[in-house]
């Protein structure tokens, strides 16, 4: 017989201080994970590169420069029809569509039909979109990725212990 029972989770107070209750918050027992609530985002529109004070959502146009590599994008295709993304590392990237790669590896993303798409530039910082009535927003993060070095490990000499 199938538990119909509707479950609410209580918690006193407006703030929770110990870290065991925080645990018991976030786990799910009926799924056996973490719970993870996506909260609304900070959206902005991306700013013109060159002018100072011009603000846009259309990067169809032409090769669009992100502020740094490593931002989020939300992408609302305010369309009946499938749109893509394109991500690039320089101003060469084209707009491709969804599913479509180039030889440089760059694959046009997917943005369904008047649905928003939430996409990481991951190192690239340059992109395209197929048309305007994809309406591109940078999410507010003032986060970002940096190139590490790699280890050396070539070190033939070991200290004397």
């Amino acid at each position: 017989m199938a538990n119909n029972q509707i479950m609410k989770r209580n918690v006193n107070g407006n703030t929770v201080q110990d870290p065991s209750a925080i645990s018991v918050l976030q786990y799910n027992n009926p799924s056996g994970a973490r719970k993870s609530v996506q909260m609304g985002q900070h959206l902005l529109p991306l700013p013109v590169p060159g002018v100072g004070t011009g603000w846009t959502t259309d990067v169809s146009g032409g090769a669009y420069a992100l502020p740094t590599a490593g931002k989020s994008l939300v992408v609302y295709n305010n369309s009946n029809t499938l749109g893509s993304i394109t991500f690039g590392t320089d101003s060469t990237v084209t707009a491709l569509a969804a599913g479509v790669t180039d030889s440089s590896g760059r694959v046009g993303l997917p943005c369904l039909p008047n649905q928003y798409t939430v996409l990481a530039s991951g190192y690239s910082n340059w992109v395209i979109s197929s048309a305007s009535t994809l309406l591109v927003f940078l999410v507010n993060d003032e986060s970002s990725i940096q190139a590490v070095a790699p280890a050396i490990v070539s070190q033939t000499s070991y200290p004397q212990l």
